[in-house]
């Protein structure tokens, strides 16, 4: 094993650790808060917990709603003076400095990604844009696609391939690491190996990145528009809400997150941060905070659209669920006091940071609830169940509101269709989100990690005629 592995899986085991003690530090430090509270005042301590989160949730929802409610409204007003206006009211051009174009690297790692590889080389290079390069690092591959890349490269000049061999350290991260240091572009671009864009995406996302202090910016993600199935139609309504949030949070000056696929960032903000980090399972939102603790700001621009593919068996679901849901844990802790600076955010990013740490702990505090009420009730103690009925109520009307709002407004949907999905959708969240993020918690506490791993998706016939049809043109 190579020195640099070494020191990387050591630092690793010790990142655990702490996380580790850092959570337990804090599950201590709340129960015996709240049972000091509860040997001075009668009454039920996680359910106070859970009625002050759920206003933190109206409080924070309204916010966001509110301040999407004013954009629309300028939005629509700047259309009826001008559509080009209108349509880029809210990525603005700089049109008091000159063109931005800079070189651009596209990065995409893949593995055994034989089935799209092609397809996805092909439309990046209908891209509307002349100063880029694609890179495309090969994660230790034993299917055939070594070989369709090498093809592809006689073909076009400007695709680079990195091959990296089984002993290198594992991870998105690492091999995103290996890439930067071979390539040159002052910007760097980050999508997965099924991604699709528009061939005016760089155009679109360049100006967003241009301002001085914006470290990234993150498009608009999208599930391909012909995939069918409960599972994929679900998917597409929760990008919805995440759009819905992204922009909210892009509005009020709070804490835009990258998302993995179909984000560019700055090579200066990439080296000022240290690029990728190795230990992290997910690479982008670990990014997304070191950006923010750096002082560089993150951007959204969802007028530039990146297509992908849904998951399609509920197993590769919740799969991928897990490793989201301890990235997202894993990354608050990771940065729990930098987070908490004043002199390294902004007290608007750091009220929004809050807010949506507050959407993680509260299927924590929902299972808490439920045990508490069980025993008090086996043990012939008052229940409260009532009042513990209507904070759940509570809970899952503030996501029907924000699923409807969104999948109105991003999926285009009737507002009664909206509606009745919105149900769908939001049963489908809690159903799957709230084991995940408990089960996410006890993994941290017991000292074990999630490895990095690709999402498993199934074929898509449809998704790959459409394709083949569109670069073939």
């Amino acid at each position: 094993m190579h020195q640099l592995d070494l020191e990387q899986i050591l630092c690793q085991n010790y990142s655990r650790m702490r996380n580790r003690v850092i959570l337990l530090t804090i599950t201590l430090a709340i129960w015996a808060a709240f049972s000091i509270v509860d040997d001075v005042l009668s009454g039920p301590q996680f359910l106070i917990l859970l009625a002050g989160a759920v206003g933190i949730m109206i409080v924070h929802s309204a916010w966001l709603m509110a301040a999407q409610g004013r954009w629309h409204r300028k939005a629509q007003r700047a259309r009826m003076l001008s559509t080009t206006q209108g349509e880029r009211a809210f990525c603005p051009v700089v049109h008091d400095e000159p063109r931005w174009e800079p070189w651009v690297d596209i990065f995409i790692a893949a593995k055994n990604e034989r089935r799209v590889i092609e397809q996805t080389v092909r439309s990046f290079f209908k891209l509307n844009y002349k100063k880029f390069d694609v890179w495309v690092i090969d994660d230790a591959s034993t299917d055939d696609m070594p070989e369709i890349l090498a093809r592809l490269q006689e073909e076009f000049p400007r695709l680079h391939v990195l091959q990296r061999s089984s002993s290198s350290f594992p991870g998105k991260s690492a091999a995103l690491n290996d890439a930067l240091p071979l390539s040159q572009g002052e910007v760097i671009a980050v999508f997965d190996a099924d991604a699709y864009v528009d061939p005016e995406f760089l155009n679109l996302t360049l100006p967003v990145l241009q301002p001085e202090g914006i470290g990234a910016v993150q498009a608009q993600k999208r599930i391909f528009e012909h995939q069918t199935g409960f599972l994929c139609n679900c998917q597409a309504s929760e990008y919805a809400l995440d759009t819905y949030f992204q922009m909210g949070r892009d509005i009020i000056g709070g804490a835009v997150e990258l998302r993995g696929n179909g984000e560019l960032m700055k090579r200066e903000a990439l080296v000022d941060v240290g690029g990728w980090n190795n230990k992290s399972i997910t690479d982008d939102l670990d990014l997304s905070m070191r950006l923010l603790i750096n002082n560089w700001d993150v951007r959204f621009c969802p007028n530039a659209h990146v297509w992908e593919e849904g998951v399609t068996t509920l197993k590769a679901l919740l799969r991928q669920r897990r490793r989201w849901a301890e990235g997202s844990i894993q990354r608050y802790l990771d940065y729990i006091f930098p987070l908490n600076s004043p002199t390294r955010l902004s007290l608007v990013e750091r009220v929004d940071t809050f807010a949506f740490t507050v959407y993680f702990i509260v299927p924590a505090l929902i299972f808490l609830e439920v045990v508490s009420e069980l025993m008090s009730l086996a043990s012939g103690m008052p229940t409260h169940g009532k009042f513990f009925g209507l904070l759940t109520l509570a809970v899952y009307s503030i996501s029907l509101m924000n699923f409807c709002i969104a999948i109105r407004i991003y999926r285009r949907f009737s507002i009664p269709h909206a509606f009745v999905h919105s149900f769908e959708v939001s049963t489908y969240v809690y159903a799957h989100w709230v084991p995940v993020i408990l089960q996410s918690f006890v993994k941290i506490i017991m000292g074990k990690s999630s490895t990095w791993h690709p999402t498993e998706k199934g074929r898509n016939p449809v998704r790959d005629q459409r394709i083949k049809m569109t670069t073939s043109v």
